[in-house]
């Protein structure tokens, strides 16, 4: 069994198995600009014996790694199995820190990453950016979803039957008086949130704040997650505010690629 210490042999070359060190180099050789590949492409590219890589080809296809289809390869279902087991295993708040640390650094204001739990929005990972003002927030904390604008990027989510349930008889109780209270201005909200991609919360957790959040989605498309950009408002004047949502954008779209979602570009070329 390897020790602790022997850990670093690994980095040097002496476990390192040829074989499959170019079995992994022809699955890397396939891709969305070159889907289907024969054997003289690849062993051109490759630079790869042509009696060595046909071996390494129908080893690849039997396993249903590749796919054969006359003289060209394609990528097999099995690939597919490591790309789901892969994003199993990712978690929301591993993905989006360093994006949620280099949007703070680059907006000096405070980022937070929130789920949904019923009607309250919590904070699983925040960045704080502040020095003379912070805005107040930690992990763990709460905050009704109707008067946050991560709250609203969740709900907006939801499809008409959940969220009528959980308004049903509910409270919108002001905590300023910007604080959406009705339930019928907050489903108009909601509306245009999801025409807008983005939810802007003026003063209506706390006077003197403002916050811009966007959604996280997963590989379905669900939103799972909101990414939020917080500060006071001398910081999140108008001026500065088209240049933080497109930050915001960015990051939140980036951080659901890695999760594995595809945006859908059909609607934007209608």
């Amino acid at each position: 069994m390897m020790s602790e210490n022997d850990t670093s042999a690994v980095t040097d070359g002496k476990y390192k198995v040829q074989l499959l060190s170019r079995a992994l180099t022809v699955l890397f050789a396939f891709s969305a600009k070159k889907p289907k590949r024969t054997l003289d492409d690849l062993a051109a590219e490759l630079e790869i014996n042509k009696a060595s890589l046909l071996r390494i080809l129908r080893t690849l296809e039997t396993e249903k790694v590749l796919l054969r289809f006359g003289d060209s390869y394609r990528l097999g279902p099995r690939v597919l199995e490591l790309g789901h087991s892969y994003l199993s295993t990712l978690s929301v708040h591993e993905v989006a820190q360093p994006y949620m640390t280099s949007l703070a650094e680059a907006c000096d204001q405070t980022i937070s990453l929130a789920i949904l739990d019923e009607f309250e929005v919590v904070y699983i990972a925040i960045e704080h950016a502040q020095r003379e003002v912070g805005i107040q927030g930690e992990v763990g904390g709460r905050h009704p979803a109707h008067a946050t604008g991560l709250g609203k990027v969740l709900l907006a989510d939801l499809g008409a039957p959940q969220l009528s349930s959980l308004l049903e008889n509910r409270e919108l109780k002001p905590l300023t008086r910007r604080t959406i209270t009705s339930a019928e201005a907050l489903k108009e909200r909601l509306e245009q949130v999801k025409r807008e991609g983005v939810a802007l919360d003026d003063e209506e957790r706390g006077i003197g704040i403002r916050c811009i959040a966007a959604p996280i989605r997963d590989r379905s498309g669900r939103v799972i997650a909101g990414l939020s950009l917080a500060g006071p408002i001398f910081h999140m004047t108008d001026d500065k505010i088209p240049l933080y949502t497109k930050k915001l954008r960015q990051s939140a779209a980036t951080i659901s690629e890695q999760l594995g979602h595809v945006e859908d570009t059909s609607k934007a070329a209608l």
